[in-house]
């Protein structure tokens, strides 16, 4: 079974997945310098989406292939492109059975994949065999950046009302997808080390996210723009959604405007 597409979220992932303006450009420039890329880098994406983390890339001139479950998303980074010329290669294909040959990358770029596919560490061995030798895996995490006192962000808070609400209402693991690893899970490393990787961890930038509040992020969940929400039978949703508006209604100040500082996290594996 493959990992989760994400055609329903065609419409409106860009709006809610999107980095501010220049960010994107920026992480292409810190992956390109910690991996030391030259222009003839050959890049693999797997889970490409849309483009957020490929489209600076190709449009830099690099060769890039990006793999993804869902041709809808895919099209959206085509539409992008605008028939420019460009090496960009986009194949509809599973990201744990890569239609793809041995040693063909110098690089493998994953951002927020892995707890979307069935079995992560199938897909973890499926990029380090495309990797030429000498290649690297770059997994990385959007991450808060704020200091330990801090308040909550607006995320922060509706995930963890969002959590308790389930809680609430028993829903088991499987329907949650609890279970599954999130962002630099250290899991990954030391799978990544059985595979005979040197690991290590860095942070490639850190920024400002778009502004947000609690309503706004809560009206998300409601309408089942995160993944997360997609497992859950309709009746449930439903009625964790009204049990989220009563808290959102009860919340001291929803409508207060935040524009939290975060960071994106690396973890780099290269074999030497």
């Amino acid at each position: 079974m493959p990992g989760i597409s994400f055609d329903r979220a065609v419409d409106y992932y860009d709006a809610t997945r999107g980095y501010p303006p220049g960010v994107a450009e920026r992480l292409r420039d810190a992956i390109v310098a910690a991996l030391r890329l030259t222009r003839h880098a050959r890049l693999l994406e797997a889970g490409v989406g849309t483009g957020r983390i490929a489209l600076p890339f190709i449009e830099a001139g690099y060769f890039y292939v990006g793999v993804d479950l869902s041709r809808r998303m895919m099209g959206q980074l085509r539409q992008k492109l605008n028939g420019r010329t460009h090496q960009a290669h986009l194949i509809c294909g599973d990201v744990m059975r890569l239609p793809l040959s041995d040693a063909v990358f110098d690089a493998v770029v994953m951002v927020h994949v892995l707890h979307l596919v069935e079995d992560w560490r199938q897909t973890l061995n499926e990029a380090r065999r495309v990797l030429r030798p000498g290649g690297a895996i770059v997994l990385a995490s959007d991450e808060r950046d704020g200091q330990d006192g801090d308040p909550p962000t607006p995320r922060t808070q509706v995930q963890n009302a969002w959590s308790a609400i389930l809680d609430e209402l028993n829903v088991p693991p499987e329907q949650r997808r609890d279970g599954a690893p999130h962002s630099l899970d250290e899991r990954f490393q030391e799978h990544l080390q059985t595979l005979g990787a040197v690991v290590e961890r860095l942070t490639l930038l850190t920024y400002r996210q778009h502004p947000q509040t609690v309503r706004s992020v809560a009206r998300r969940y409601q309408d089942r723009m995160y993944s997360s929400c997609w497992m859950l039978p309709d009746d449930i949703h439903a009625e964790a959604a009204q049990r989220l508006q009563r808290w959102v209604e009860n919340h001291p100040d929803p409508d207060a405007v935040h524009e939290p500082p975060a960071r994106i996290d690396a973890m780099i594996a290269r074999w030497y």
